[in-house]
């Protein structure tokens, strides 16, 4: 007997959903064979058999999260009887694997990702073993109610009141794929991330009817990080440090239906306008289809979020460790400014009435690493660039 375990299918990536089964059990399949699609965290992972065999037995099923080094295919090699008495299987010969790592144990019993249990979710919280059986009973884990008990204990009517919740917002949903990622991101985020953010509007009236504002805030951002490259980094909160890196990598938000991708723009201060045009459609297509590269989604050194482009003029942009800044640009709008910069001797002292495009920018930074100067610096080089006529 072989057990194929789920392997490490890029950076460490803990899990990996079960997309679709192209084998059965009983079926007979050759090496380098498709086996099954996954889907991790950045793309679908297409697997493929690791030897000619007889397939037994699949750990999952469609939808299901397979943990990396969980088991996902039991085979037996070609040629093995496998009989059957009283609806019990035997299989004969047994054969010991090579690709096992460690002691593994087997059942019957399906693998699938369950809640965790209502005890384990609820330490410290005080309620009476009545009121804990009850919750059990719901599969209400009780960290989550709110107690209306003496010394804050949860009583049987406060559990009944989340019962009544949540049958009317329907059945939990777990998360997975890209959005399970980015839910265990974020909280690492906010465990992590001391974050402050500064807001300003750029004037972009010069150049905005014509030009390409994602390229033009790109030029602007790699100027802002030679000017103060203390954004352009790492920070390592195990050694409390920080690593200072003279290429930018440009994350790029991209929303999907799947969830927020982050391709990677690697070197962008390199790029001319009309081929980093030409680089940001060919990533976002690739996400769009779900082909990008693992690598193309990570080791971003600085971010750009462009919300605007839908709605909303500011934000709190969230910075992702080891990163420690992110650009977030909002919705432009037009305002009327005073000026005299035009003024002659025929106006009698008196300027004119102008009509500004405004970009709204929103720069998160942590504050672990970057002093507020810093991020000011690096947001008023940007700034500049941005109102210059091209």
């Amino acid at each position: 007997m072989h057990i194929f375990k789920l392997p490490d299918l890029g950076e460490g990536l803990p899990e990996a959903e079960i997309v679709e089964w192209f084998i059965k059990p009983g079926d007979v399949v050759t090496a380098d064979q498709l086996m099954v699609s996954m889907e991790t965290a950045k793309a679908i992972v297409e697997i493929p058999c690791p030897e000619n065999a007889i397939v037994v037995k699949l750990y999952g099923e469609r939808g299901d999260i397979i943990h990396t080094g969980d088991p996902l295919v039991e085979f037996v090699e070609e040629g093995t009887v496998i009989s059957s008495e009283n609806g019990a299987a035997t299989r004969e010969p047994v054969k010991a694997s090579t690709s096992v790592v460690g002691e593994l144990h087997t059942s019957d019993t399906k693998l699938k990702e369950t809640p965790q249990s209502v005890s384990g979710n609820s330490i410290g919280v005080k309620a009476t073993p009545a009121v804990r059986a009850l919750a059990h009973r719901y599969n209400i884990d009780l960290s989550i109610v709110t107690p209306s008990g003496p010394h804050s204990t949860i009583t049987a009517a406060d559990v009944e009141r989340v019962v009544k919740i949540f049958a009317d917002v329907g059945e939990l949903v777990p998360l997975k794929g890209v959005r399970r990622s980015m839910a265990k991101a974020m909280t690492q985020a906010h465990a992590e991330v001391v974050p402050v953010t500064l807001h300003d509007d750029a004037d972009i009236t010069a150049w905005f009817a014509l030009g390409d504002i994602t390229v033009r805030l790109i030029r602007a951002m790699a100027l802002a990080c030679a000017a103060e490259p203390t954004l352009n980094a790492w920070y390592d909160s195990h050694a409390i440090g920080r690593r200072i890196i003279k290429p930018m990598h440009l994350g790029l938000a991209v929303d999907t239906q799947d969830g927020l991708f982050v391709p990677v723009i690697r070197d962008a201060q390199r790029y001319c306008a009309r081929a980093m045009r030409d680089k940001i459609n060919t990533i976002k297509e690739l996400v769009s289809q779900r082909k990008i590269a693992a690598d193309d989604l990570r080791g971003n050194t600085i971010t750009l979020s462009n919300f605007g482009s839908m709605v909303g003029k500011y934000a709190n942009p969230i910075v992702m460790p080891p990163t420690v800044a992110i650009l977030g640009t909002g919705r432009l709008f037009q305002q009327l400014a005073y000026t005299n910069l035009n003024k002659t001797a025929s106006d009698d002292g008196k300027g004119t009435i102008v009509e500004l495009t405004l970009l709204p920018l929103s720069l998160t930074f942590d504050h672990r690493s970057i002093t507020g100067g810093e991020a000011a610096r690096f947001l008023a080089v940007l700034m500049a660039d941005l109102a210059l006529d091209s």
